[in-house]
């Protein structure tokens, strides 16, 4: 009876040992299945596979419609290698490579050393795409590729570009490289499967793989569809010239476009970096002397001090003494504008006039205005989270003003710089009434690492910069200037309002001929402000003559574009 009890103790020990072990093995298993099998899965992947990285991974950027301003199209293998927006190549697999002799020699002859090395992704000249692609049809370990460029060229200067290790060196790329790229990069690659020798396994062909994780995204205020009209227009009516068009909405401060010419391609930056007209300059951020932009300011200064009204008049002779210098209006040569309302001063852009005006005001209240309307604000600036990006200046308020000095400053010369975002921030504040909003070119951004999604709302609520009766005189003054003034000839007919500007650079031609800077600024409807431009451009005759017409083509397009 004992020896049988003890055997039945025996038996349970056995039973419960093995119980024992068999649940630990079936915890291991549920480990191995439900907590590290995905990360085991994919090292039997990459065990039994061979990668050729064709690049690293990185977030897109989008438009204010979510359409791509950066990355969104996808490589394809053994695709038809043809357009403009791909780049040719082949992914080389040295220890999979076998076929005809004819075919080696012939792939030897375009990619040098193919059957020696590690796997690879070779970039070829577009000659070469039909080549390649017949060689792949001999050859095992040869697989054509369709690399699609990661910026299709709007908003070059806003988006930016990568350096050769593909971190991103200004612009948007820059500026949110760690959502866009960050440390812990995913590649996408040409993956063949293969044995334990690492030769291709026939039939089974390459794929288009992920490894690692995909980042995040940004999305803009830009429509790619008024950026393009921009740039084209500015392309078409001032081909080979420098500038910059900047469009904003005026009610929310969102920058709808903003380009910067020349250009550059940010697939080839290297090309850019050798050349001397200074491609990489964002000169929508750049300043410049503003000409009679200018007297947008000094005449709400004037406005705001009561010393002018719009019914004011001015006797214009052609010139006015200030400080022992001569300053001339355009119609010197007739004699002059006469008997002149300040209304009709802006209108026509007579510089006596606004000579006069500031030298009756002082400089205290057109310096008070311009910063008060943001130029020279680093704020204003800093607020679009572009890096590298400059301010205008003005003069010091402590510094003391001479009377020649102060004329100048008055006619946007010498004294004070602006940039197109300035100018247009400025316009936006005249358009909505009197309200200052900070620009906004990020509306939102997405972290994958993190899986939070930021919404940048702007300066909702803005500050009250003009008083609006201040404001409703100027939009009105402004536009005289497109019905009957300076910008009569280029833009009449329109419901627009602005200002021309032809500004100094102090600098001469080969002819010895002084070189000029063009601008207009301006808003649409005149009555309705829906949408407000600045074009810049460098070396043109005047405002109205180039300037003035490329806003008009920008007007006629982008107002069926916005809702």
């Amino acid at each position: 009876m004992r020896s049988t009890r003890r055997k039945a103790a025996r038996l349970n020990i056995l039973l419960g040992i093995l119980m024992l072990g068999f649940g630990v093995l079936l915890a291991r298993l549920a480990w191995v299945c439900l907590v590290n099998g995905h990360s085991l899965a994919l090292r039997a992947v990459e065990q039994r596979s061979v990668d050729a990285t064709v690049s690293l991974s990185r977030g897109l950027i989008f438009d204010r419609n979510m359409e791509p301003l950066a990355g969104g199209a996808s490589t394809s293998l053994g695709a038809a290698l043809s357009g403009e927006d791909l780049a040719h190549a082949v992914a080389i697999f040295p220890q999979s490579i076998s076929g005809s002799s004819e075919s080696l020699e012939r792939l030897e002859a375009i990619v040098p050393g193919a059957q020696a090395g590690p796997p690879r992704i070779v970039r070829l000249p577009a000659r070469h795409s039909d080549a390649i692609a017949q060689i792949a049809e001999g050859l095992r370990g040869v697989v054509p590729i369709a690399i699609p460029r990661r910026w299709p060229g709007l908003a070059a200067h806003v988006i930016g570009y990568l350096t050769g290790s593909q971190v991103g060196a200004d612009g948007i790329e820059a500026t949110f490289e760690r959502i866009l790229g960050g440390s812990q990069r995913g590649r996408e690659v040409v993956r063949i499967m293969c044995d334990p020798n690492g030769r291709d396994i026939p039939g089974l062909g390459a794929r288009l793989a992920m490894s690692g994780q995909s980042r995040g995204w940004v999305r803009l205020s830009i429509d790619s569809r008024v950026q393009a009209a921009a740039e084209h227009a500015f392309d078409r009516r001032a081909p080979g010239l420098a500038g910059a068009v900047v469009v904003m909405d005026p009610w929310t401060g969102q920058v709808i476009a903003m380009a910067s010419r020349p250009s550059y391609d940010q697939n080839d930056v290297s090309k850019a970096l050798s050349r001397s007209d200074a491609p990489l300059l964002n000169r929508a951020l750049h300043p410049y002397y503003p000409g009679s932009v200018f007297k947008v300011v000094v005449a709400a200064a004037a406005l705001a001090e009561g010393a002018m009204t719009p019914e004011s008049v001015y006797h214009d002779s052609g010139t006015i003494q200030a400080g022992g210098h001569l300053f001339k209006c355009h119609a010197q040569e007739r004699g002059g504008h006469g008997d002149i309302t300040f209304a009709d001063a802006v209108a026509h852009s007579c510089n006596t006039a606004f000579v006069y005006t500031a030298l009756s005001i002082g400089p205290t209240p057109i310096l008070n205005t311009a910063r008060a309307l943001g130029i020279g604000s680093y704020d204003l600036t800093a607020s679009l989270r572009l890096p590298n990006a400059s301010t205008g200046q003005t003069p010091p308020r402590q510094q003391g003003m001479a009377p020649a000095e102060l004329a100048n400053f008055a006619l946007g010369q010498s004294v004070v710089e602006m940039t197109a975002l300035e100018a247009s921030v400025m316009m936006c504040t005249v358009a909505n009434g009197g309200i200052l909003r900070q620009p906004t070119l990020v509306m939102e951004t997405f972290d994958l690492a993190s899986g939070v999604t930021v919404e940048m709302r702007g300066d909702s609520v803005g500050t009250r910069v003009l008083d609006s009766d201040v404001a409703l005189q100027l939009r009105s003054m402004l536009w005289g200037v497109v019905s009957y003034g300076t910008a009569e000839a280029a833009l009449g007919g329109r419901n627009a309002a602005g200002k021309t500007g032809t500004a100094q650079t102090g600098r001469i031609d080969g002819a010895g001929q002084p070189i000029y800077n063009a601008w207009f600024v301006g808003f649409a409807p005149a009555d309705r402000p829906r949408i407000v431009i600045t074009v810049l451009v460098e070396g043109a005759e005047s405002g109205a003559d180039l300037a003035a017409p490329i806003f008009g083509d920008i007007c006629d397009e982008a107002l069926g574009l916005i809702h």
